[in-house]
This record gives C-alpha cells, structure tokens and sequence, in this order.
C-alpha cells in the first residue's frame, strides 16, 4: 500500500519509495537518503488551525535502514511508524537509525 501523496520508483533496477503528504494530523516527508543505505523519515506536527507557513509545534526526524524490512514497515506499517516517532524523545543533533 502506498499513500495518497507517495510513489514507489524504480531506477536502476532498485525500487525507491517517496512519500510527501499527510498521515492523520502529522505532515509525514519520506525518500532514499543521500547513500541510499538510508530512508530519511521526518514528521511534522501542527497545531489544530495553525498555518503551514509557520514553524510546527514539533519537528522529529529519524533514518530508517533501507532494507526489505524497512520499505516493508513504511508500505504497510506507516500509521504505527508515526506514532512510534511522535512518542520518542530525540533531542536536537541527535541521528536516529531504526533498523527492522
């Protein structure tokens, strides 16, 4: 399953998933980072009414590894990898890597 908003590509015989949308109440952003070993996943939170031209209430980034469990989570498992990332305590300059 992939969202409203996402994409899954294929370039050079790989598969590359992209997602830019909203899931629930949160802004979710998700594409193959830089070294492509990584899936940058980054989620926004934005107070009921509040404008996107404003900074968000919060703002939580996390890389997934990008392996057939990872893409696996974000096709199927997204609503709970959100959740997940909104719960956890990630302090600024911090880099979190969930690996499945």
């Amino acid at each position: 399953m992939i969202l409203n908003g996402g994409k899954i590509m294929m370039l050079n015989g790989e598969k590359k998933m992209e997602f830019d949308g909203w899931i629930g109440s949160y802004k979710v952003r998700f594409f193959p980072w830089i070294d492509d070993k990584q899936i940058y996943f980054n989620v926004r939170y934005y107070a009921p009414g509040q404008s996107i031209e404003k900074s968000p209430d919060w703002d939580k980034t996390v890389y997934i590894t990008n392996n057939d469990a990872g893409q696996k989570v974000l096709s199927n498992f997204i609503y709970s990898l959100v959740e997940h990332v909104e719960n956890m305590q990630i302090t600024d300059e911090t880099k979190v890597v969930l690996t499945f």
